[in-house]
This record gives structure tokens, sequence and C-alpha cells, in this order.
């Protein structure tokens, strides 16, 4: 199971490296501190259109404005799996005008060498929406709770079939399962979420993880059982549904969606953002559409957003060092 994950890791590196470069981009000066902002924003979102992240994004795009008088822009750029948005943005000129909007992919893709750089070499600005992952399973599986999962796991290694997209957060959801349960679960690479999806429902794999929102409808139509929300808390947006770490599995893994811009950038320039997302994070509107999509604001400043992201990109470690450890 590990083995292969790291080939198709490393196969990916070698593509994504190669589109990275060491330049950075100039300091903003003192007239263009003062006058941030005066021109349109962009914000780079290494995601397709229309999925969990793009959605996030242009939420925020919209309802922010008011609070920083700027008009933003969302610029979709999934290319060789986000290295390229996160290279623009990290070679940029550090004004503020080219922002990096993600989650921790990018720190799972740092981890498995998918991406040259670390978020450690940008400014963490802020964090915005979350959202909640939920281990599922067809309706038809024999499994109804985490624990009957793992049961069977622990007496038939390689037997229960992941779906995911290797070097992604999904990957490292399942990889830290196995790590919890001392189990041997097989991870297979399915690819995008909607591919998950058709995968569980076609019984080519016997468990994924989803978004809470998303679950909600499968368990609703009927074609899912939901077994584990990846949190220490119930979802306030789908309370009925069990928690990994209530079932005694220390399976945490929200999905927190946050800003980056280029290193070092201007302080002046991060402390506007903190207050107008201060703002954003009691504007009414905002809120509601963002609960429409199953995702919560989630607000944390610059400082606190930097020890979040330091801290994640350690647990990313940690898990690929375990994936990595039977073939060092």
């Amino acid at each position: 199971m590990r083995k292969q994950g790291k080939m198709a890791a490393v196969g990916m590196g070698v593509l994504i490296l190669a589109a990275c470069s060491t330049s950075e981009g100039k300091q903003a000066s003192e007239s263009d501190i003062a006058a941030y902002p005066n021109k349109t924003i962009e914000i780079y979102v290494p995601a397709s259109p229309g999925g969990q992240t793009d959605t996030a994004a242009r939420v925020m795009a919209k309802h922010l404005p008011k609070y920083l008088e700027a008009n933003i822009v969302i610029v979709n750029q999934a290319t060789a799996g986000g290295a390229l948005a996160f290279e623009n943005v990290r070679a940029s000129d550090k004004d503020g005008y080219k922002l990096l909007f993600h989650h921790q992919a990018l720190h799972t893709a740092h981890a498995v060498r998918q991406l040259e750089h670390s978020t450690d070499e940008l400014t963490a600005i802020g964090t915005y929406s979350s959202v909640n992952q939920v281990f599922v399973v067809s309706a038809n599986s024999p499994f109804d709770t985490l624990g009957d999962l793992v049961a069977f796991a622990e007496d038939n290694p390689n037997e229960v079939t992941y779906g995911s997209q290797i070097g992604g957060t999904t990957h490292f959801m399942g990889e830290l399962l196995g790590i919890e349960s001392g189990t041997e679960i097989k991870i297979l690479d399915v690819g995008s979420e909607s591919d998950r999806m058709t995968g569980l429902l076609g019984g080519q794999i016997d468990l994924a993880v989803t978004g809470v929102g998303n679950v909600l409808n499968y368990v609703e139509s009927g074609d899912f059982k939901a077994i584990g929300v990846l949190a220490d808390e119930r979802d306030e947006l789908a309370p009925e549904l069990e928690t990994t770490v209530e079932q005694g599995y220390d399976v945490q893994f929200p999905v927190v969606h946050t800003l980056y811009g280029p290193g070092d950038m201007p302080e002046e320039i991060v402390e506007k953002w903190n207050e107008a997302t201060e703002k954003l994070a009691e504007d009414e509107a905002y809120n509601e559409e963002l609960e429409k999509t199953f995702q919560q604001h989630t607000l944390m400043n610059s400082e606190e957003t930097t020890i979040f992201s330091q801290e994640e990109m350690k647990k990313a470690q940690r898990i690929a060092d375990e994936l990595f450890s039977d073939i060092q």
C-alpha cells in the first residue's frame, strides 16, 4: 500500500518541481503601503471552479470588498496540482495584490515532495471557512460504524479499500485512520471527489471521505452511510453524525481554508486584511451564504494562522514519515 503511494508522489513531484523557480518579487514601497488597496486584488485558487474550495473563496470575495474597499477576483489555477498557483503568488511582488487561497493540501503536497516550497515561505494572512470531513461507506456495506470497519481491517489487512487522491488531504486522512487504528487499509488513487463518490456508489471501493454537506445529500438519498466525522466535536450543521474521536479513533482533519501572500508582506497590509476579516466574520449575509455550502467561518489573525499553518505542516510531515517508513 505505502510503496504504491510513494511511487505516485515521486512521479508527480518530478513534473511539478520543474515549474518552480527561486525568484522573488519586489518589496512594496511606503507609498504602495499607504495607498493599499488601490487596484484589483487577485486571489489564486489551486482548484477547479465549482468545488468546495472555489466556492468558499468566491463567497469571501463577494462579501469582503465592502470592508476592504477593493475589488477581488478569483483566479482558478489547478494546473500541476496547484504548484503553478503557489509559485505565482510566492514569486509575486510583496504588495498584497496576488494572494493564495487554499487548505492543508499545500502541506500534504510538500510533505510528499509534490511542492518544492512550503507555506513557511509565505505570509499567513488569516483563515476563512472550514468544513468537516466524513468517512462514508455505501448503504449496503456491512459496516455500520467505524468500529465495525476497523474490526474487519484488523482481521483482514489490506482488504478494506479506500479511495483517495494520492498526495492530497484525502490520502492523508486515510493514512491517519490506519495509523490511529493500527490497521492496514489499502489506499487507492481514485482521483477527484466526483470520481471517489462514483467509485463508492459502484462498489469499486469500500470507503471514502467527503464533506459534511455532500454526505448529508447521499445519506438522505439512501446511497451512503456516514460512519465518522473527522473531528473531536460534532458538527453544528450535522449534529446527528458521530465523530471519529468519540468512537475511540483520534482522526481529526477539518479542512480549513487559509489565505497566504508572498513572504515578508508588509505588516500594515496584513493588518488591513485582518481588520476587514474581523468585520466579515460578523457579517450576517456572509455567514448565511457560507452556511448554505455547509461551511463555517473560522477566524484566526495572521499570528494565529502562522502557528496553525506550522502545526498542520508538522502533522502532514509526521504522517508522510510514517507513510514512507517501511521503505526508507
